[in-house]
């Protein structure tokens, strides 16, 4: 199991230099930075728990939990990309007033991109965005599926 530790200010600033940027922090949202050695990800974002909100008297609790080695490895620039990629799958739905962490995300193979550039990098934002307009129109087509289907249950109860 990783081992955390509270995060340097200069990572935290940045983490809290994004949050301001995106409007994630006007909205509520805490962020708190914690730096590791071990894991799969650099930058990883996950929701606090409700008994660790508890604990730190803070609600709307955010992790950004960073692998210090890595992050360290390369240049500001880089670092900043990196948390403001990872905070852009941060999300509040004010109807349900929770958080959201996760998005759709774009997977391209190492190889793949070194053969063909930025071609396959529209190639899968392509993909992507086909994807998403199908599973649209079927859930549309499906809702007005149950609204007729519903239409004329009522019809035939009031004949």
């Amino acid at each position: 199991m990783a081992k955390y530790s509270i995060a340097p200010d200069d990572i935290q600033k940045i983490v809290m230099d994004v949050a301001q940027e995106n409007g994630l922090a006007q909205i509520g949202i805490d962020f708190q930075a914690f730096v590791t050695t071990k894991g799969k990800d650099v930058v990883k974002v996950v929701k606090a728990n409700e008994c660790a909100e508890i604990v730190s008297n803070r609600t709307d609790l955010v992790f950004v939990l960073i692998r210090q080695d890595v992050f360290d490895a390369v240049d500001e620039k880089s670092q900043y990309l990196w948390i403001r990629m990872a905070l852009s799958t941060v999300d509040y739905d004010s109807e349900k007033e929770k958080i959201l962490i996760g998005c759709p995300m774009l997977s391209v193979p190492i190889k793949f991109y070194e053969q063909y550039g930025e071609t396959a990098v529209d190639a899968a934002l392509l993909q992507n965005y086909t994807l998403e307009q199908v599973v649209e129109k079927e859930k549309e087509a499906k809702a007005a599926a149950k609204a007729e289907k519903k239409g004329r249950g009522k019809r035939k109860s009031g004949e």
